[in-house]
């Protein structure tokens, strides 16, 4: 029995030696053929020529390979590497930083642009730095302070910023003693933080900035001039310079102020203002009523006090709310009565007052001329003034009172005198007569003598004198 195995080797190997032999012959007459040859040669040439151009182009293009770098809108330089480059801003960027201690953000950045160049035309890292330098703007990470959303002023960080905000708060956390608790502390504007990118020149030292939002505006007051004031004085009063109140009114003569002008004040405002809100327990007076009860018996310039009166007391609990220290509003949350007030009782006369009583004005006695003084004459104290009139003009009573004493005494030659009841005492002195008698009641105005020449005198005179609870004193402050 035949094997079928062998049957299928022997089968396919005949087609294989025929397609060999087929080729074989063909390329044997190919090369035969001369031109034929010539043209396979210079192709296979210039496959040859073709692959080493390409390979020559990819090797030189790798090794020329570069970038334009640009900063800005600015071509700085031609760098092979980028990392490079963007190294030097880094390093710029740090050093920013460690200068100023403070986060650095440049207005522009490096950007590149592919192309090829060789070695000579590649720009060094030195370069690349200083054009940089040249060409750089840059700004600053900070904390803008916006009230009610304006821009303010700025500080490097946001902590600078927290504590001037609570410094300025800080005076108005304490309240007013044991009997005060703060219940609220915030600002009546609006108040906000902002991180920012801003100039360097922005940044703001923190206890100049203190210093700006106390007193930053300005709120223009004015004082009005009183008696014996000048520019000079007003300045003092508040600690200003008298420069500055000049610029203030260019509109006024400094020279010739005038009582009752009015003069403008450059006076400080804080920016920000801290409002509190404590409730504040204390005690306070109650005033009492005055109440009044008439007797018949008491003329109508009298009166005297029956029953004392007496304040009383509440304590109080209230809600107040202030503005920089300074309340705008109270509100009484409770009230509790320690001490009812007492009434005063007085009581008034309603019975006519009689003409000889005293009216504690004074009218000038006689009509004259002032011929001396009350002081010192001569080495001598003169304890009256004179009025010069011609003799028997006649002398009134000053004021209402009892004549405690009329007839002739020293020096004073004829002499009135007269208590009026209410630790005054008048004396009429050199009368040249007298009209009343000791234990008469006069009344103010009432013809009690006659101006003379009596006692020792140089001429016709009244000398008339004042005594306060038996002290003299100068009669010109009490004649009208």
């Amino acid at each position: 029995m035949d094997d079928p195995n062998h049957m299928e080797l022997k089968n396919p190997i005949l087609p294989i030696k025929n397609g060999l032999l087929k080729r074989v012959k063909g390329f044997k007459k190919m090369f035969s053929d001369k031109d034929n040859f010539k043209k396979i040669l210079i192709g296979l040439m210039l496959v040859v020529i073709a692959g080493l151009a390409f390979t020559t182009y990819k090797i030189n293009e790798v090794r020329t390979r570069a970038f334009l770098v640009y900063f800005g809108s600015e071509e700085i330089g031609i760098v092979r590497e980028q990392e490079k480059a963007l190294d030097i801003l880094s390093e710029i960027k740090r050093d920013l930083t460690n200068t100023y201690d403070i986060d650095i953000v440049l207005n522009d950045e490096i950007r590149f642009k592919d192309t090829h160049a060789k070695d000579d035309l590649l720009t060094s890292m030195d370069e690349i730095k200083d054009s940089i330098k040249s060409k750089m703007t840059f700004l600053v990470t900070g904390y803008v302070l916006l009230i009610d959303n304006k821009e303010v002023a700025a500080t490097k960080t946001k902590k600078d910023m927290e504590e001037i905000i609570e410094k300025i708060k800080k005076p108005y956390t304490k309240g007013d003693g044991e009997n005060s608790s703060i219940k609220d502390v915030k600002f009546v504007e609006d108040v906000k933080i902002e991180k920012k990118n801003i100039p360097l020149n922005k940044i703001t030292n923190k206890d100049e900035l203190y210093q700006y939002l106390q007193t930053g505006t300005e709120e223009v007051k004015t004082h009005v001039v009183e008696v014996g004031e000048s520019l000079w004085t007003i300045a003092k009063i508040y600690d200003m310079s008298v420069e500055d109140l000049i610029k203030a009114n260019q509109d006024k003569n400094p020279e010739k102020l005038q009582i009752g002008d009015e003069v403008k004040l450059l006076v400080p405002k804080s920016m920000l203002t801290v409002a509190t809100v404590e409730e504040i327990k204390y005690t306070e007076q109650v005033d009492y009523e005055v109440k009044i009860e008439y007797d018949k018996k008491m003329y109508k310039t009298e009166k005297k006090v029956k029953v004392e009166g007496s304040k009383g007391e509440n304590e109080v609990l209230a809600k107040v709310t202030k503005h920089n220290g300074v309340v705008v509003d109270k509100e009484i949350l409770d009230k509790k009565i320690i001490k009812e007030p007492v009434d005063e009782l007085i009581v008034k006369g309603t019975k006519e007052v009689p003409k000889t009583i005293a009216t504690g004005a004074f009218l000038m006695p006689t009509r004259g001329s002032v011929s001396s003084r009350y002081g010192m004459r001569n080495g001598r104290m003169h304890k009256g003034l004179d009025i010069a009139a011609r003799t028997g003009t006649a002398i009134k009573a000053a004021d209402g009172g009892k004549v405690v004493f009329a007839g002739r005494r020293g020096a004073y030659g004829n002499l009135v005198e007269i208590d009026h009841g209410n630790g005054y005492t008048t004396r009429y002195g050199h009368c040249s007569s007298i009209n009343v008698k000791k234990g008469d009641k006069v009344y103010k105005g009432q013809v009690i003598a006659k101006v003379g020449n009596t006692g020792r005198s140089t001429g016709p005179h009244l000398h008339f004198e004042v005594i306060k609870n038996g002290r003299n004193q100068n009669p010109a402050s009490y004649v009208r």
